[in-house]
């Protein structure tokens, strides 16, 4: 099940990892008024450590690593693929922060990059990320 319960604050965290489980216990307080959790519960939980903003992020699925790199397939003009290699930097779910190696507008193989080589003619779908559903 993946729904937001509560949002509260971390108050403490132990900082031994339970090797059977491979969690972490952390001590935080919410409100629950709904009462929606109980004491002891088991719960994922997401932490924000830091808001980005203005960072160039992708599909963890455009990823692709070599024995020497972090690359991504780079369509160019003449709707051919070049590797292009990138520095990652926070990866969170299914996305992650390409800190450089692209820049905003250039467009990038998200699927079918396991066929695909240096020089390999594409066909490219764009979708606007910020509008779902609509394709620009």
């Amino acid at each position: 099940m993946k729904s937001k319960l509560s949002q509260g604050e971390l108050t403490t965290l132990d900082n031994q990892i339970d090797p059977t489980t491979g969690t972490l216990k952390l001590r935080a307080t919410f409100d629950n008024k709904d009462d929606a959790l109980f004491p002891d519960q088991f719960v994922n939980a997401r932490l924000l450590v830091e808001q980005k903003r203005g960072v160039t992020v992708l599909p963890a699925a455009a990823i692709q690593r070599s024995s020497r790199t972090t690359f991504v397939y780079l369509v160019k003009p003449d709707q051919t693929v070049t590797v292009r290699p990138v520095v990652l930097g926070a990866t969170e779910g299914d996305k992650a922060e390409i800190v450089s190696g692209v820049s905003p507008g250039d467009i990038i193989v998200t699927t079918g990059v396991d066929k695909l080589q240096e020089g390999s003619k594409v066909k490219a779908t764009v979708s606007d990320q910020r509008n779902p559903g609509k394709n620009s």
